[in-house]
């Protein structure tokens, strides 16, 4: 009974907590390089062509993100070139009915997954250079 008791105040003094990340500001990512966006913003009249849209979210609880990302906007939020400046350095990020400056800030992580295309067709055309060796082989 009393190793029942001691099992029963074990359990419940075990706490299991969940903790997501505290983003220190919004961010969107666009090959490979990632622009914090301002509270600035851009008039309609400055912007320019679309340049791309957010693709992925970050993960709140590990930080991890890959691809055209964003740890605050919504997937399918588009990013517009600013006229006159070059989209290396700024960027216009679609905010709900208006659209605020994004600027560079440092290159994204290396991630696998950025590259995962270009190692799936590397590997079909190992498999299939292997494969025409062998029965090239086989035939002669």
């Amino acid at each position: 009974m009393k190793r029942v008791i001691w099992m029963v105040v074990l359990l419940l003094s075990v706490s299991v907590s969940v903790h997501a990340l505290s983003w220190a500001y919004a961010f969107v990512v666009l090959d490979g390089r990632v622009y914090e966006v301002t509270d600035e913003v851009v008039a309609e009249a400055d912007l320019g062509e679309v340049v791309g849209e957010v693709e992925t979210l970050a993960d709140d609880m590990t930080g991890d993100y890959y691809g055209d990302a964003s740890n605050m906007y919504p997937i399918g939020t588009e990013y517009r070139q600013v006229e006159g400046e070059s989209v290396e350095d700024v960027l216009a990020v679609e905010d709900g009915t208006e659209w605020k400056r994004a600027v560079f800030v440092h290159e994204a992580p290396f991630s696998m997954r950025d590259h995962l295309d270009t190692v799936a067709y590397a590997g079909i055309g190992i498999g299939l250079v292997i494969f025409m060796v062998s029965r090239f082989r086989r035939s002669g």
